[in-house]
């Protein structure tokens, strides 16, 4: 496991629905906790953060000064469990 800092363009994700109080956290004070990935086949695929990459990706198509950038932690396992200790940040 390993720390980076990704484009939201370089990490493949699965479109889903949020609450707008989650796009206000992430606006006003970005992520709580990495977005967990995969590397896989030469791409980095979202295993945990869906909805906060949705998020983002409206904040910027909106105009927001919200950065591209993305703190992911790469796992090199099969775990796709979410980050348990993490639980409660950005869940809205």
């Amino acid at each position: 496991m390993r720390i980076k800092e990704l484009s939201i363009n370089e990490i493949k994700f699965e479109r889903k629905n949020y609450k707008e109080s989650l796009m206000n956290s992430i606006e006003r004070i970005g992520f709580s906790f990495p977005i967990k990935v995969k590397h896989s086949d030469g791409e980095y695929v979202c295993v945990d953060g869906h909805k906060r990459l949705s998020a983002l990706e409206d904040l910027i198509h909106k105009g927001s000064k919200r950065s591209e950038m993305v703190k992911v932690i790469i796992v090199d396992s099969d775990d796709n469990r979410s980050n348990d200790c993490s639980r409660g940040r950005n869940v809205h």
